[in-house]
């Protein structure tokens, strides 16, 4: 079975850097995927003291070309609001394409949630809706 372009249901709003909340202008929106189950992954983040080590992340998949940022592109990473206005707000930790060259060419962002008791300086008051949307 060939590996197949994925489908972008959903609309995400892609914020330039800008930390603390709220993440800097926003840059542009785009279709994407939300992306768990097989592709999901765990890094080692450095938030800093006290704050735990591990999170759990996610991957967001997008046209390819699609222009979002980790901090390898200026520095400053983008940060992501998935659905856009769904107050669901993620940190792109990093952006590489799949299919490079190839008709099922995509690129996936692996994000991790932005919340206060992730970072309380740089994420000072955001809080995810309850219940989830």
């Amino acid at each position: 079975m060939s590996f197949v372009i994925p489908q972008f249901p959903l609309v995400c709003a892609i914020h330039t850097g800008g930390v603390p909340y709220p993440f800097g202008l926003l840059r542009s929106t785009s279709p994407c995927n939300l992306a768990w189950g097989k592709r999901v992954a765990f890094f080692a983040a450095d938030w800093g003291p006290g704050v735990p080590q591990v999170e759990g992340s996610t991957q967001l998949l997008l046209p390819a070309h699609t222009d979002i940022r980790d901090s390898s592109c200026t520095g400053d990473n983008d940060y992501v609001e998935v659905p856009s206005g769904s107050g669901r707000w993620y940190a792109v930790l990093a952006v590489d394409d799949v299919g490079k060259g190839f008709p099922n060419e995509h690129r996936v962002a692996v994000i991790a949630k932005a919340y206060q008791q992730m970072n309380p300086t740089l994420f000072a008051g955001l809080q995810w809706p309850t219940p989830i949307p």
